[in-house]
């Protein structure tokens, strides 16, 4: 899957009070928040909280502002592909925005945000957040454009949501997990769940390795320093920066040298491996670039075997694992030497996506050639209940 983020802003708000809301719903379990891995952060104009993973979070803010009486702006990403909001005050929803029409409907109506219910709100000038709130144009997409001079993510990209926070007065990556909750002893504790039992199968298994994991653009460090050192002196800086390790420093290089040769397929690929770089470094994702990169690079280089790798991420959304499915393909007829992990990551995706007679031809094949056995495979073959397993 992409990413689901969710966050709220109580501007206004008392901390304590504000937490002690978010608490309450925490007690039920239907919503499953899980305080003790949220992220919390008190700014100049109130507090904010990052919802922990798999919360149940577009139910939240009617029952969290019935009990408090400042608003509360619920923003969240949806699968990687737009972001939105609801601004809910007294258990009512008072403004709506999402950045993509008809997601998921073609007769779904547009929901363009209220530029001045959220200046009024935040007490910040309409004109500084309206370009945000005007649902993307499909003509738009893909052409790097901003809407605001000074934004880091394009018009199509969910994080700009990022962009919008810091624009009100909250700065997602003030976000810190290790920032003290308020009265963090009293959060609640859940029953531990108890551990499944342990399958023993009736039958001898066969000692399985963890399934070996290839180099690729995002991760080879020695392929990005040749890719750099093979465009020669006029990027002789580039390559001194990879050489330091100050990827932020070669993404600025490299988003330049972008713009003064945009064919040029190792600027590409150069920064992508940066993003990746720096992924830890903030609490705000760089996949969706990494994706990009990757993506023009492979335009311009599409037999590229690492680039092809790095674009088959585990996770990711159903449409991309259609994507992973052909990248897959391509690999398999470019790198026969790793054929078997190519299938088996194929297979994965079949079953993800519901074509499950090609992922169990895949593993059969697998099977047949007898070179491969990992614990990723002999999972998917029991999922299957393939003779043997």
């Amino acid at each position: 899957m992409g990413l689901f983020l969710h966050t709220m802003l109580f501007p206004g708000g008392n901390g304590t009070d504000c937490f002690a809301a978010l608490q309450r719903c925490a007690a039920e379990p239907e919503f499953f928040i899980q305080m003790e891995h949220c992220c919390w952060h008190t700014y100049e104009k109130g507090p904010a909280v990052l919802l922990n993973d798999g919360c149940f979070a577009y139910e939240i803010p009617a029952d969290l502002s019935a009990s408090l009486n400042v608003p509360i702006l619920s923003l969240y990403t949806y699968d990687d592909d737009f972001w939105g909001y609801e601004l809910w005050q007294n258990g009512t929803i008072l403004d709506e925005f999402i950045s993509v029409a008809d997601y998921f409907g073609e007769n779904e109506p547009p929901k363009p945000g209220d530029a001045q219910l959220i200046g009024l709100c935040f007490h910040v000038p309409p004109e500084t957040v309206e370009r945000y709130l005007v649902p993307w144009k499909e003509a738009d997409i893909g052409k790097n454009l901003y809407a605001y001079n000074g934004d880091q993510a394009v018009i199509g990209d969910c994080w700009q949501i990022a962009d919008f926070m810091d624009a009100i007065g909250f700065d997602y990556n003030q976000f810190d997990s290790s920032e003290k909750l308020p009265n963090q002893t009293s959060v609640p504790i859940r029953e531990p769940v108890p551990e499944p039992e342990t399958f023993q199968p009736s039958y001898p298994v066969r000692k399985c390795i963890d399934t070996p994991v290839l180099p690729n653009a995002l991760t080879d460090q020695a392929y990005a320093l040749r890719r750099a050192e093979a465009l020669g002196p006029d990027a002789s800086a580039i390559t001194r920066l990879l050489w330091n390790g100050a990827y932020k420093d070669a993404i600025d290089l490299l988003t330049r040298a972008i713009a003064s040769a945009p064919e040029n397929p190792a600027f590409y690929l150069l920064r992508a491996f940066c993003w990746n770089q720096t992924e830890s470094l903030t609490g705000r994702s760089r996949k969706p670039d990494m994706d990009r990169d990757l993506s023009k690079l492979l335009e311009l280089e599409p037999d590229n075997v690492l680039a092809l790798r790095g674009r088959c991420p585990t996770a990711a959304t159903t449409a991309r694992y259609k994507r992973h499915i052909e990248d897959l393909t391509r690999l398999i007829e470019l790198d026969p030497e790793h054929r078997d992990l190519y299938l088996l990551d194929r297979a994965y995706r079949y079953h993800w996506t519901g074509e499950d007679a090609a992922a169990c031809a895949d593993l059969t094949e697998i099977l047949r050639h007898g070179e491969l056995w990992t614990v990723d495979l002999v999972y998917l073959c029991r999922e299957f209940g393939l003779p043997g397993f």
